[in-house]
């Protein structure tokens, strides 16, 4: 499923091809009524097949540039649905979105995608970041009020570890696993050690990691005007912040 916001909206407002198919159909989400669903969705999919073939395309071109569109048609995908299904499909793209809104029963076959329906989360989509924060993890959500999903980050470290080991050499830095010993392994926490070693080298490896991290995310979010939300255990945020 697709995550939509308003730059995704830009993106499909300006998909100009000779076949654009919008699909619209409300879905039920409780009871006997959610069979319904996969009703409204085929006949939604044969209604987009019979413009197309009016439109002079053939049988077969018509069913291959749909085939996308039958193959949602599974358990898996009735048993997540919101309250409305919006379906976009052209020879350059195919984009289907779950949304907490109950679409009117509309399918439009056109040179362009009829977006109308979607204009309503047009009024600020309320987009936002998570960023959730651990030695041992670092992972980005992108959310709006309808959608959170995980973002693949670039150029950040995954985890202090691996920040360590582009760290800059004179900090003499090393890492590794702590166990008690006589206890048969221990919690396995992490250990930051330098000359000295001590809480202040723990925190200088924190700072380090952590910067790198930031780096990493300035250049990752440079034109983003979305708020930024820090997730993770206490002791760690006010050292990141």
């Amino acid at each position: 499923m697709n995550l939509l916001a308003i730059d995704e909206l830009t993106t499909l407002a300006t998909e100009s091809n000779s076949t654009c198919i919008s699909i619209y159909t409300p879905m039920e989400r409780l009871g006997a009524e959610t069979q319904q669903n996969p009703i409204r969705f085929k006949n939604r999919v044969r209604q987009a097949e019979e413009q197309l073939l009016a439109m002079g395309m053939s049988e077969q071109d018509a069913k291959e540039l749909l085939q996308p569109v039958h193959e949602l048609d599974t358990y898996e995908f009735w048993q997540h649905q919101s309250d409305g299904l919006a379906i976009l499909l052209s020879p350059n793209k195919f984009r289907y979105y779950c949304l907490p809104i109950a679409f009117p029963e509309l399918t439009v076959v056109t040179e362009r995608f009829h977006l109308k329906p979607l204009l309503q989360l047009l009024s600020g989509d309320g987009r936002f970041y998570i960023l959730a924060l651990s030695q041992n993890q670092v992972r980005l959500f992108q959310g709006t009020r309808y959608h959170v999903k995980e973002v693949e980050l670039t150029d950040v470290p995954t985890s202090s570890a691996e920040a360590l080991q582009y760290d800059d050499p004179e900090q003499s830095l090393q890492f590794h696993t702590a166990s008690s010993q006589g206890s048969g392994g221990g919690d396995g926490s992490a250990i930051f050690h330098g000359q000295g070693g001590g809480n202040d080298d723990h925190k200088d490896g924190l700072l380090s990691y952590f910067r790198q991290v930031s780096n990493g995310l300035e250049s990752f979010l440079k034109n983003e005007k979305a708020p930024l939300i820090l997730a993770g255990v206490d002791y760690l945020l006010p050292i990141y912040q």
